[in-house]
Protein backbone atom coordinates (compact mmCIF):
# COMPACT_ATOMS: atom_id res chain seq x y z
CA UNK A 1 0.00 0.00 0.00
CA UNK A 2 3.18 2.67 0.99
CA UNK A 3 4.52 1.66 -2.72
CA UNK A 4 1.39 2.71 -4.37
CA UNK A 5 1.06 6.00 -2.33
CA UNK A 6 4.73 7.11 -2.94
CA UNK A 7 5.23 5.55 -6.87
CA UNK A 8 4.73 8.84 -8.56
CA UNK A 9 6.57 11.01 -5.75
CA UNK A 10 9.78 12.30 -6.63
CA UNK A 11 13.04 11.50 -4.62
CA UNK A 12 13.97 13.71 -1.88
CA UNK A 13 10.16 15.36 -1.53
CA UNK A 14 8.98 15.05 1.60
CA UNK A 15 5.58 13.86 2.13
CA UNK A 16 2.97 16.74 3.65
CA UNK A 17 4.81 19.25 2.15
CA UNK A 18 2.75 21.79 -0.06
CA UNK A 19 4.48 21.90 -3.58
CA UNK A 20 7.10 25.06 -4.52
CA UNK A 21 5.38 27.50 -6.78
CA UNK A 22 6.96 28.62 -10.14
CA UNK A 23 9.18 31.61 -9.76
CA UNK A 24 7.66 34.94 -10.82
CA UNK A 25 9.21 36.78 -13.47
CA UNK A 26 8.27 40.52 -12.69
CA UNK A 27 9.82 42.72 -15.74
CA UNK A 28 11.40 45.85 -13.98
CA UNK A 29 9.95 49.47 -14.73
CA UNK A 30 12.53 50.65 -16.30
CA UNK A 31 13.74 48.34 -19.73
CA UNK A 32 17.84 47.17 -19.98
CA UNK A 33 16.90 47.84 -23.62
CA UNK A 34 18.48 50.67 -24.90
CA UNK A 35 15.74 51.60 -27.29
CA UNK A 36 13.57 51.32 -25.07
CA UNK A 37 15.03 53.15 -21.80
CA UNK A 38 15.72 56.06 -24.72
CA UNK A 39 11.70 56.14 -25.10
CA UNK A 40 10.69 56.87 -21.66
CA UNK A 41 13.16 59.48 -21.43
CA UNK A 42 12.50 61.05 -24.76
CA UNK A 43 8.86 61.00 -24.17
CA UNK A 44 9.29 62.52 -20.91
CA UNK A 45 10.86 65.32 -21.87
CA UNK A 46 8.14 65.91 -24.32
CA UNK A 47 5.89 66.34 -22.53
CA UNK A 48 8.00 68.28 -19.65
CA UNK A 49 8.17 70.20 -22.91
CA UNK A 50 4.49 70.96 -24.17
CA UNK A 51 3.24 71.21 -20.20
CA UNK A 52 5.70 73.88 -19.22
CA UNK A 53 4.88 76.26 -22.63
CA UNK A 54 1.35 75.35 -22.80
CA UNK A 55 -0.37 77.66 -20.63
CA UNK A 56 -1.01 81.57 -20.89
CA UNK A 57 -2.82 83.27 -18.01
CA UNK A 58 -3.00 87.14 -19.72
CA UNK A 59 -5.70 87.36 -22.80
CA UNK A 60 -6.24 86.87 -25.66
CA UNK A 61 -5.46 83.65 -25.34
CA UNK A 62 -4.56 81.40 -28.28
CA UNK A 63 -3.80 77.85 -28.65
CA UNK A 64 -0.53 77.00 -29.27
CA UNK A 65 0.90 80.74 -29.55
CA UNK A 66 3.26 79.68 -26.38
CA UNK A 67 5.00 77.11 -27.57
CA UNK A 68 5.94 78.75 -31.01
CA UNK A 69 6.52 82.37 -29.52
CA UNK A 70 8.92 80.84 -27.08
CA UNK A 71 12.34 79.78 -27.33
CA UNK A 72 14.27 77.27 -25.92
CA UNK A 73 18.06 77.84 -25.55
CA UNK A 74 20.00 74.24 -26.07
CA UNK A 75 23.21 76.30 -25.85
CA UNK A 76 24.39 75.68 -29.36
CA UNK A 77 20.97 76.62 -31.14
CA UNK A 78 17.92 77.99 -30.00
CA UNK A 79 14.57 76.13 -31.50
CA UNK A 80 10.54 76.92 -30.46
CA UNK A 81 8.97 74.68 -27.91
CA UNK A 82 6.71 72.71 -30.55
CA UNK A 83 9.47 72.04 -32.83
CA UNK A 84 11.64 70.99 -30.05
CA UNK A 85 8.30 68.82 -28.70
CA UNK A 86 7.86 67.17 -32.19
CA UNK A 87 11.37 65.94 -32.48
CA UNK A 88 11.37 64.64 -28.69
CA UNK A 89 8.16 62.94 -29.33
CA UNK A 90 9.27 61.49 -32.76
CA UNK A 91 12.41 59.89 -31.64
CA UNK A 92 10.24 58.10 -28.80
CA UNK A 93 7.94 57.17 -30.61
CA UNK A 94 10.41 55.53 -32.83
CA UNK A 95 12.58 54.09 -30.36
CA UNK A 96 9.43 52.80 -28.56
CA UNK A 97 8.70 50.84 -31.63
CA UNK A 98 11.90 49.49 -32.29
CA UNK A 99 12.72 48.61 -28.44
CA UNK A 100 12.54 44.17 -28.05
CA UNK A 101 9.63 44.49 -26.33
CA UNK A 102 7.45 46.03 -28.87
CA UNK A 103 9.04 44.61 -31.87
CA UNK A 104 7.96 40.53 -29.30
CA UNK A 105 4.51 41.74 -28.81
CA UNK A 106 4.33 42.71 -33.00
CA UNK A 107 5.76 39.22 -33.98
CA UNK A 108 3.55 37.72 -31.75
CA UNK A 109 -0.07 39.42 -32.56
CA UNK A 110 -2.55 37.97 -34.16
CA UNK A 111 -2.44 37.87 -38.34
CA UNK A 112 -6.52 39.81 -38.09
CA UNK A 113 -5.36 42.28 -35.93
CA UNK A 114 -1.66 43.26 -37.33
CA UNK A 115 -3.31 43.09 -40.99
CA UNK A 116 -6.01 45.74 -39.32
CA UNK A 117 -3.16 48.11 -37.47
CA UNK A 118 -1.66 47.90 -41.20
CA UNK A 119 -4.91 49.52 -42.53
CA UNK A 120 -5.14 52.24 -40.00
CA UNK A 121 -1.85 52.80 -39.98
CA UNK A 122 -2.21 54.03 -44.24
CA UNK A 123 -5.34 55.47 -42.75
CA UNK A 124 -3.71 57.80 -40.51
CA UNK A 125 -1.46 58.35 -44.03
CA UNK A 126 -3.70 59.52 -45.65
CA UNK A 127 -5.97 61.73 -43.05
CA UNK A 128 -2.75 63.85 -41.50
CA UNK A 129 -0.98 63.81 -45.74
CA UNK A 130 -4.17 66.03 -46.73
CA UNK A 131 -3.98 68.50 -43.21
CA UNK A 132 -0.50 69.01 -44.12
CA UNK A 133 -1.33 70.13 -47.30
CA UNK A 134 -4.31 72.27 -45.84
CA UNK A 135 -2.05 73.98 -43.47
CA UNK A 136 0.51 74.82 -46.29
CA UNK A 137 -2.67 76.65 -47.96
CA UNK A 138 -3.96 78.22 -45.00
CA UNK A 139 -0.34 79.50 -43.67
CA UNK A 140 0.10 80.92 -47.24
CA UNK A 141 -3.45 82.65 -47.43
CA UNK A 142 -2.83 83.72 -43.34
CA UNK A 143 0.39 85.44 -44.35
CA UNK A 144 -1.30 87.39 -47.25
CA UNK A 145 -3.82 88.65 -45.09
CA UNK A 146 -2.93 89.16 -41.91
CA UNK A 147 0.39 90.47 -43.19
CA UNK A 148 3.90 89.43 -43.74
CA UNK A 149 5.83 90.72 -41.21
CA UNK A 150 5.98 87.37 -38.66
CA UNK A 151 4.46 84.00 -40.13
CA UNK A 152 4.96 83.03 -36.04
CA UNK A 153 1.48 84.87 -35.36
CA UNK A 154 -0.73 83.39 -37.80
CA UNK A 155 -3.85 82.21 -36.08
CA UNK A 156 -6.95 80.36 -37.64
CA UNK A 157 -10.36 81.26 -35.69
CA UNK A 158 -12.37 79.02 -38.76
CA UNK A 159 -14.84 77.00 -38.34
CA UNK A 160 -15.93 79.53 -35.39
CA UNK A 161 -13.72 78.65 -32.55
CA UNK A 162 -14.26 79.94 -29.19
CA UNK A 163 -10.20 80.15 -29.34
CA UNK A 164 -8.13 81.35 -32.57
CA UNK A 165 -5.64 78.34 -33.30
CA UNK A 166 -1.89 79.27 -33.52
CA UNK A 167 -1.36 78.00 -37.50
CA UNK A 168 2.60 76.81 -36.80
CA UNK A 169 1.29 74.83 -33.69
CA UNK A 170 -1.38 73.28 -35.82
CA UNK A 171 0.83 72.63 -38.89
CA UNK A 172 3.84 71.35 -36.95
CA UNK A 173 1.53 69.21 -34.84
CA UNK A 174 0.05 67.73 -38.17
CA UNK A 175 3.30 67.38 -39.89
CA UNK A 176 4.41 64.81 -36.67
CA UNK A 177 1.25 62.50 -37.13
CA UNK A 178 2.55 62.40 -41.12
CA UNK A 179 5.41 61.41 -39.71
CA UNK A 180 4.46 58.96 -37.12
CA UNK A 181 2.48 57.40 -39.65
CA UNK A 182 4.79 56.78 -42.36
CA UNK A 183 7.46 55.73 -39.77
CA UNK A 184 4.28 53.19 -38.79
CA UNK A 185 3.85 52.02 -42.06
CA UNK A 186 6.95 51.31 -42.50
CA UNK A 187 7.93 49.59 -39.07
CA UNK A 188 4.68 47.14 -40.03
CA UNK A 189 5.84 45.86 -43.70
CA UNK A 190 9.58 45.13 -41.96
CA UNK A 191 7.56 43.13 -39.20
CA UNK A 192 5.56 41.60 -41.83
CA UNK A 193 8.69 40.63 -43.02
CA UNK A 194 10.51 38.87 -39.30
CA UNK A 195 6.57 37.34 -39.19
CA UNK A 196 6.93 35.34 -42.83
CA UNK A 197 10.67 34.44 -41.76
CA UNK A 198 9.58 32.89 -38.38
CA UNK A 199 6.62 31.16 -40.04
CA UNK A 200 8.65 30.03 -42.93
Amino acid sequence: MAKKLTKNIEPGTRLGAHPMPARLVVSPLIPKDPSGLLSIVLGIAAIGVLLTYSFKASAPYVIGENLVLAEVNLVLLQVKPITLFTYLFFLSFGFGLNSALSKERFLKMGERLFESLYVVAWFFVMMSGFEVLYHVVLWSAGLSVQGLQNPDIIVNWWPANPYAINVVFAAKLVVLIFAMSCFGVDYLRRMRTLRDRAAA
